[in-house]
């Protein structure tokens, strides 16, 4: 059995409205960010030296939006991309986490605007095709169909 350490995590933060319909947060890349500048994204981020995945994601997703995490979804999905400046793929854990419909959101120097956006919308915004999938599995099978969901 080949076991793979992960050094990256992505998050995805997500809002349930009164009405009963789903928002999810994306973040702008900041345009002095070296890479990717002004693309939209979930957040991401690497894991420190003695970290988990987990314990990454809630620090990313502090550190990036200012919210404080009690319980993450581990969405059942990695992510993987291949990054040509180190010649290394990645495979990265995606969790999610649920915010209050009223939370307020303080970027980091790495963003420089948010939006809470629709499904559809937010899955165009997104560039990369992991990112979209990720969205999209953790809509379909961890909030329309719960079976598959697991909280940490």
């Amino acid at each position: 059995m080949i076991v793979s350490k992960a050094d990256m995590i992505q998050a995805y933060v997500f809002r349930t409205m009164s009405d009963g319909s789903v928002e999810y947060l994306l973040l702008r890349r900041s345009e002095e960010e070296r890479l990717y500048p002004g693309m939209w994204q979930m957040i991401t981020g690497r894991l420190k030296e003695t970290e988990s995945a987990l314990q990454a994601a809630r620090r990313e997703i502090t550190e990036e939006t200012g919210l404080l995490p009690d319980t993450l979804i581990v969405v059942p999905y990695i992510a993987s991309f291949y990054f040509p400046p180190g010649n290394s793929i990645h495979h990265v854990p995606v969790f999610a986490m649920e915010a209050n419909s009223n939370a307020e959101i303080r970027l980091s120097h790495e963003h420089q605007e948010f939006a809470w956006l629709g499904y559809d919308v937010a899955w165009r915004r997104l560039v990369f095709p992991g990112h979209r999938e990720g969205l999209r599995i953790l809509r379909d099978y961890c909030l329309e169909d719960t079976r598959a969901r697991e909280e940490f």
